[in-house]
């Protein structure tokens, strides 16, 4: 068992492992007698029912959402509020999300806004969830005009990994979470060719979880530094609403490091050797990084995003592996450069 501390606005620990009894601590994190778990259906075929048991002497309910980015929507989002309410639940009762991205945005969100805030403790199933979106404390629910653009920060009371529920990932949830194990391999040069060309280990995981956790416990509000964990999510965003979700987050991420790549060059200057070499971390997993999308509709959207300041954008570029840096761009000139 390896553990990690997050120290925020809520201190927690990250449990990683690969023998479920770990998991026996999680009803100490509620201080109620109901629990709600709530996974999507996918999850819920392979592994339903699989942490009742670590909740003795509580009141265990299920909701299953379908699975799908476009399920994370405030029509769900209110059902499980709800539900909630409906059966009883209070401010020491807890909610437990029980599957990938889309069931931890979603539910987060509904912990941070049920009676101002519940417990919630997130146990991740996909490698993308695992490495990045359970930890960190950003919740959300998408609307039509953008991806996240409804959401809070905050922070889970625990996660728990098994990495046995990743071995039952389809392959391309594997791709989708190598394109967030690929941007920290970009930001640190803990995450390395050597341990990906290994696959999905705890190693990996805790590596990508260390670089986070670290970039949180500094800039929990992103104010500054947690800046840098945008890289390849402003262009990946808008590429990922245009296709409406037909790309995973994760491939859509690639394409936009691909993206962030292309503008370093040109707005920083890169030389040959250093673009060849970031092209190199990018090639380590075997992306599709093609788009079919205009620049003009590219921008467009991206007005959208969070990270828009008016008339421009915080854009994330690359000087070398290990040296991202943030950069006002204005939408005229990311469409020149796009």
């Amino acid at each position: 068992m390896l553990t990690l501390k997050v120290n925020a606005s809520k201190n927690y620990d990250i449990i990683l492992s690969d023998n479920l009894s770990q998991f026996s601590l999680m009803a100490s994190h509620v201080n109620g007698s109901n629990v709600l778990i709530v996974t999507d259906d996918n999850v819920n075929a392979l592994y339903g029912g699989a942490l009742d048991n670590y909740f003795t002497g509580k009141n265990v309910f299920t909701y299953v959402l379908p699975h799908g980015e476009e399920n994370k929507n405030g029509e769900n989002y209110f059902k499980i509020i709800n539900f909630l309410a409906e059966n009883g639940f209070t401010r020491n009762d807890a909610v437990v999300t029980f599957g990938g991205g889309v069931v931890g945005d979603i539910v987060a969100f509904v912990a941070s806004t049920y009676m101002r805030g519940i417990t919630l403790i997130a146990v991740p199933t996909t490698l993308l969830s695992a490495v990045d979106s359970s930890v960190g404390g950003k919740t959300g629910i998408d609307l039509p005009s953008g991806k996240n653009l409804c959401g809070t920060f905050y922070q889970p009371n625990a996660v728990y990994i098994n990495v046995n529920f990743l071995k039952t990932l389809p392959n391309r949830e594997v791709v989708s979470g190598m394109g967030e194990v690929i941007k920290y391999a970009f930001l640190s040069d803990t995450v390395n060719s050597e341990l990906i060309s290994k696959g999905v280990t705890k190693e990996l995981i805790y590596n990508c979880l260390q670089i986070k956790a670290n970039v949180v416990n500094n800039d929990e509000f992103e104010n500054g530094l947690r800046m840098i964990l945008n890289l390849g999510h402003t262009v990946g965003h808008a590429i990922e609403s245009l296709s409406g979700y037909n790309y995973s987050h994760g491939e859509c991420v690639a394409k936009g490091i691909n993206y962030a790549i292309k503008l370093s060059k040109k707005v920083l200057n890169l030389s040959d050797n250093v673009t060849t070499k970031l092209y190199g971390v990018l090639n380590l997993y075997n992306f599709d990084l093609t788009c079919n999308f205009t620049a003009k509709e590219l921008v467009n959207q991206i007005k959208k995003d969070k990270k828009s300041t008016g008339d421009s954008v915080n854009f994330v570029l690359v000087e070398d592996v290990a040296k991202p840096v943030v950069k006002k761009i204005s939408y005229t000139e990311l469409e020149n450069l796009l």
